[in-house]
């Protein structure tokens, strides 16, 4: 394996469709274009597994809604892509970005053990495949770290989608946007969820995904130069998400789980609306100089 990552790509951030787009969006545009992915802070809950609500957007949707933000363009897009339909759009493009399923993906601590949508770029090497993949996570089997590693193009694979990611030109930065629904329905479904242990894993995941939002919404922010004092608000976040895989190790050894870790979930979605409240665009005074006219008599 060869250590890669972007030096400017903030990977501990990001999640991992995220991520690899971010990759792309510091070398096409420079270093920092890849925190225009945190302009829009959202809480839009769906359906998600075991019916549980999952802030986890589609990764389409993602993808798409991301390329935007940073200034990119899919091309040659395409569904249910496998290992040499990936090697035919390496050959014609400079890099592939592909999402697909984590268990299959060698380089990764999940191979073999967990499915989860994953993102990776491919590109054409003497010896088969160049797979770059800037996932920086702990996980319950090993570190995954960013990385650049080659296989035989029948190792990859078979993406859910694929395409080649193009500049646009003129991109103007995206201003914050703020989309945060009523935490009470969200924090209720898992509350009440008769499985205890589903509810904790799912849970685990959630605050993952919502707390590295929140941190990358405050760096584009302050990647504009505004004054967020948001400093002990992600601390919190930070402190709940450790609490949250706490809570998971216990519920998996049939033990009773911490009591606060629900309502101050639903603290911090709440307050979310307040310490990240997009004030009002106001251009900066331009002082002039005047002149009071004398009058002649």
């Amino acid at each position: 394996m060869t250590a890669v990552a972007a030096p400017s790509v903030r990977t501990g951030i990001l999640d991992c469709v995220q991520v690899n787009l971010a990759v792309l969006a510091d070398r096409r545009h420079g270093p920092g274009r890849h925190l225009a992915l945190g302009a829009k802070l959202r809480f839009r809950p769906r359906p998600g597994p075991d019916g549980l609500p999952t802030v986890d957007p589609p990764p389409e949707d993602q993808l798409r809604e991301g390329a935007a933000l940073v200034g990119l363009r899919p091309d040659a897009f395409a569904r249910r892509v496998p290992a040499d339909g990936l090697r035919a759009l390496a050959e014609r493009a400079p890099v592939v970005y592909a999402v697909a399923d984590s268990y299959d993906m060698p380089w990764l601590p999940y191979a073999g053990r967990a499915h989860m949508d994953h993102s990776f770029l491919a590109g054409t090497h003497p010896d088969g495949a160049e797979v770059e993949d800037a996932y920086d996570n702990e996980t319950a089997w090993g570190p995954a770290r960013p990385g650049r590693w080659t296989y035989p193009w029948e190792r990859l694979p078979t993406a859910s989608f694929a395409c080649a990611l193009t500049p646009v030109p003129a991109h103007r930065a995206p201003r914050p946007e703020l989309s945060l629904d009523d935490p009470a329905a969200y924090v209720e479904a898992y509350t009440a969820h008769p499985d205890r242990l589903a509810a904790a894993r799912r849970l685990t995941a959630e605050t993952w995904l919502l707390t590295r939002a929140r941190h990358l919404h405050a760096a584009y922010r302050e990647h504009l130069g505004e004054r967020l004092d948001a400093a002990e608000h992600l601390r919190r976040w930070d402190r709940l998400t450790a609490t949250a895989f706490i809570a998971q190790r216990r519920a998996e050894r049939g033990r009773p789980v911490p009591g606060g870790l629900l309502p101050e979930l639903a603290f911090l979605l709440t307050a979310d609306r307040e310490v990240f409240a997009v004030r009002p665009h106001r251009p900066r005074p331009i002082r002039t100089t005047t002149t009071q006219a004398t009058e002649k008599p």
